[in-house]
């Protein structure tokens, strides 16, 4: 985990100090002030105190810790923290090593709290003492104490004088999990612009933050400047895509997505059908069902429900009916619903197809989950009368009568058959 990896680093100060704690005190007004962690620190520095026995306790633990016997650590931790003579120093350093093996523990709260304790105790140098603090408003966005967080980070800035670019992002991070989007996005920019070596993640809250505001523009504009960095990148690809779909640029989406094609970057399956599903939304309905067929004649998309139901209908929309009838077909047999079958239904009837369409509807209605059950027993009935099956087709409109989208319908062909006249073929619509 990253933050049990900062407080190890930490740690590692700290145990510096216990090895070399003379030499770093006599070195407070050398040329070694120049490495002071918090040179602009409201706080005064105290002074590191602790007994021997302390001393030698603590890195005893630190050793455990180390070798993961954090147990046999927490024993020695408690001999220090129990200890009535022990200093202010001592008291606190062993709360710093409670803390790590809690969090180790995936215990947040007791890191927490451990933690907060030694810097309560106002003993730690300021390196030791602001670094808690800061591990603690890490600790608070993990546990989702935001606004505790918040307030531990205002609290580290105003005491230690510091305020780096990682900070900024962590309270950034801080509004963007509190859903205060617009000042997720302010804060991370200050993030992004404190340093010359941003990190990808502080990038993809500031495009996901302007995303939720509905600022479309700002992400892509983000997202633009990250591709030409990085124009291999597929998941950044991805996301452009995305928001100028939500953007209602379907044309801008489809264009980044053809450059990614034509760059040798879309090779998945997944790929195929982002880019089909992209060209379905432009109404570009031909381009959509040509990838489809290259990603399945290629064994890029593997057959299934989806690819075939996509197909099927991109070839709908383009007046294909031979390519629909045959992609419903075939994605049929993967079918929970009657959905495909109704629409392979529907084409053959207007191919004039009638036993087909009969069948296609019998397994329609037959796997049911239809938003238009009405309408296939309506459409069943006519291809029976087309096929001359009077009596089949009535009784299919007579069931239609029971749905009100198509009890008109389904009357309108009953009084005409039953007034002993003929059905005109309706077209297509």
């Amino acid at each position: 985990m990253k933050l049990q990896n900062l407080i190890r680093v930490a740690l590692c100060a700290l145990m510096l100090m216990f090895v070399a704690e003379g030499a770093l005190a006599q070195k407070s007004g050398s040329k070694g002030k120049e490495e002071v962690a918090y040179p602009n620190a409201t706080r005064k520095e105290p002074k590191p105190d602790m007994s021997e026995k302390n001393q030698r306790d603590l890195n005893k633990a630190n050793d455990l810790i180390a070798d993961g016997k954090d147990d046999e650590a927490l024993a020695l931790i408690a001999k220090v923290t129990e200890d009535k003579r022990a200093k202010p120093y001592a008291l606190a350093f062993a709360k710093l090593l409670e803390g790590q093996i809690l969090w180790g523990k995936d215990d947040g709260a007791g890191a927490i709290a451990a933690l907060n304790e030694a810097v309560q105790m106002d003993a730690l140098p300021n390196s030791n003492h602001f670094d808690a603090m800061y591990q603690v408003a890490q600790l608070q966005l993990q546990e989702e104490k935001y606004a505790e967080s918040l307030a531990t980070l205002d609290r580290y800035t105003r005491e230690s004088g510091k305020n780096t670019a990682d900070t900024q992002a962590i309270r950034a991070n801080v509004y963007y999990r509190m859903d205060k989007f617009q000042e997720a996005a302010a804060e991370m920019t200050k993030a992004i612009g404190m340093t010359n070596e941003p990190k990808d993640s502080w990038f993809q809250i500031l495009i996901a933050s302007y995303f939720e505001l509905d600022q479309y523009d700002q992400a892509a504009q983000v997202l633009q400047q990250q591709l030409a960095k990085d124009p291999g990148n597929k998941k950044l690809i991805n996301q452009l895509a995305t928001v100028y779909i939500n953007a209602d640029k379907p044309d801008q989406a489809i264009a980044v997505m053809v450059k990614a094609k034509s760059d040798g970057l879309i090779s998945t399956g997944e790929d195929y059908m982002q880019l089909a599903k992209l060209y379905a939304s432009g109404e570009k309905h031909k381009e959509a069902a040509a990838v489809l067929k290259e990603g399945l004649d290629k064994g890029i998309i593997q057959p299934g429900y989806e690819p075939w139901r996509l197909l099927g209908d991109v070839c709908s929309q383009a007046d294909d009916e031979a390519c629909a009838i045959d992609a419903y077909a075939k994605a049929s047999p993967f079918a929970k619903d009657g959905y495909v079958d109704f629409q392979r239904g529907y084409a053959l009837y207007y191919q004039e197809r009638y036993p087909e369409a009969k069948q296609a509807l019998d397994a329609a209605l037959a796997k049911g989950g239809l938003s238009q059950e009405g309408e296939a027993y309506i459409l069943r009935g006519d291809a029976s009368d087309a096929a001359g099956q009077s009596a089949a087709a009535i009784a299919d409109w007579e069931k239609a009568t029971q749905f009100p989208s198509s009890k008109q319908m389904a009357e309108q062909r009953l009084k005409i058959v039953r007034a002993g006249q003929k059905l005109a073929r309706p077209s297509k619509k």
